[in-house]
């Protein structure tokens, strides 16, 4: 894997509407096309909104099928959005994390976090606080760009 640019940065508390995952991380998807299908529902205006999953496990150590995630949108009013199942409020910690920014397909970023946590973290000199979960920001999405083009950033949260 080539070099990736690591950005030490200091985040303010993200509140988030989810729609929370059990099994493999690929098929978060599932969970984002609920959240859409609930927000489109209610016509929820999403514009200027991100699109966020967050990722409570280590692949490596739990069993596919337990991986915990949750598949959310970060969008400007949403305290004011009445809350039912299967979308929950969550708001991920502020403070220091370092981000790192995925270029390219979806199927690349298990190979990224591998290199972010495996081989950036063990010489960085950095801790990764584990009570709190990786997180990835979308910055654009497969409806709208090649797979190719993609952008993806992920958020390792430090102590």
């Amino acid at each position: 894997m080539p070099s990736r640019e690591v950005e030490l940065l200091t985040l303010e508390p993200m509140p988030l509407l989810a729609v929370g995952h059990i099994g493999p991380y690929m098929k978060i998807g599932d969970a984002f096309y609920a959240l859409a299908q609930w927000l489109a529902e209610r016509q929820v205006r999403t514009s200027g909104s991100r699109l966020v999953g967050v990722y409570y496990d280590d692949p490596e150590t739990v069993e596919a099928s337990k991986l915990r995630s949750k598949a959310a949108i970060h969008l400007a009013g949403a305290q004011e959005i009445a809350i039912d199942g299967p979308v929950e409020r969550l708001q991920l910690r502020g403070g220091k994390h370092a981000r790192i920014v995925h270029d390219g397909p979806y199927e690349g970023l298990m190979e990224a976090w591998g290199w972010f946590y495996d081989d950036w973290l063990a010489k960085s000199g950095e801790k990764a606080d584990f009570s709190a979960p990786s997180f990835e920001v979308y910055l654009n999405t497969p409806e709208e760009v090649a797979p190719a083009t993609l952008k993806t950033e992920l958020y390792l949260p430090l102590l």
